[in-house]
């Protein structure tokens, strides 16, 4: 079944839905929550729509097209700040979206079954795609560029510096603001079973990253391939605490004019191989079992 939706229909439209339909939505919408898991494939065709705040936290759901951005904006805080939440969802599928205005382009937390698939993410402001305690997360063939992150402000006086440490604000006597920098997709606290493949990062920015806190549990199966990164950051690819993974076949390279070293770092015994890195003589690790070797 096919069903038109507007702004002021969707929640109406996904609360009624029993499972199979298409829903085809148009229109500039605020947020949209949808928290119904289905007994079938629900599918969103939005490619004529934006939305401010999507939020999904049932399931079997396919969403298609549109543009994407938090309720606040680039610079808002928590949830004003997301463009997606994915909580506690299972079978979830996003893809050819535009992520943009958003500090997080989309959160997905103690989720299973997540895709998220040929879509931009550009002028998000702290991360593309951040995830915690998922199982079963595909990133694949995606776009990330043009980062608006927020540096560091030192008030003395009322006249702002960008940029400066606490330490060298403190000194001159000045109020200090931390800011934030950007990563493409970050990973942390049990993130078990991702393919991270076929994205390209570039900009000023982290990569793909494992960025842990202090008691998060630790990733497992994770396999990052064929992924080309031109970035200004200092993370290109990392892997902290991981088992049974793998970086292999990527592209990483320095951004024009970047004077960060462009990097693999993994520890343990992820296997790293096949991969493009000026940077490095060799990344280490097992050869790839496909027999692929190099840096």
């Amino acid at each position: 079944m096919s069903i038109a939706a507007t702004c002021a229909t969707i929640v109406t439209a996904l609360a009624s839905a029993q499972g199979g339909e298409t829903i085809t939505l148009r229109g500039d919408c605020g947020a949209i929550a949808v928290t119904r898991t289905y007994p079938k494939l629900v599918t969103v065709n939005a490619e004529g729509a934006s939305v401010r705040g999507l939020t999904i936290t049932g399931g079997n759901l396919a969403w298609n097209g549109g543009t994407l951005s938090a309720p606040k904006g680039a610079h808002a805080r928590a949830g004003d700040g997301y463009g997606v939440l994915i909580r506690n969802a299972s079978d979830v599928t996003i893809t050819g979206v535009v992520v943009t205005d958003a500090k997080k382009g989309m959160v997905v937390d103690g989720a299973r079954g997540v895709t998220i698939a040929d879509s931009r993410f550009v002028r998000y402001g702290e991360d593309g795609v951040i995830a915690s305690d998922t199982r079963g997360l595909t990133i694949v063939r995606n776009r990330f560029a043009d980062q608006i992150g927020k540096p560091t402000e030192c008030d003395v006086g009322g006249k702002i510096s960008y940029g400066l440490s606490r330490k060298d604000c403190i000194a001159t006597k000045g109020a200090w603001q931390d800011g934030y920098h950007n990563d493409a997709v970050q990973m942390r606290n049990g993130v078990v079973d991702a393919l991270i493949a076929h994205n390209q990062v570039e900009g000023e920015t982290q990569g793909i990253t494992q960025m842990d806190k202090t008691g998060d549990a630790p990733l497992e199966k994770i396999r990052i391939e064929s992924n080309t990164l031109r970035t200004d950051g200092y993370h290109p690819i990392t892997l902290g605490t991981c088992v049974s993974c793998s970086i292999r076949l990527n592209v990483v390279r320095r951004a024009p004019g970047s004077t960060k070293k462009a990097v693999i770092r993994a520890q343990g015994d992820t296997m790293v191989c096949g991969n493009t890195v000026p940077d490095m003589p060799s990344t280490g690790g097992p050869r790839c079992k496909d027999g692929a070797s190099g840096n």
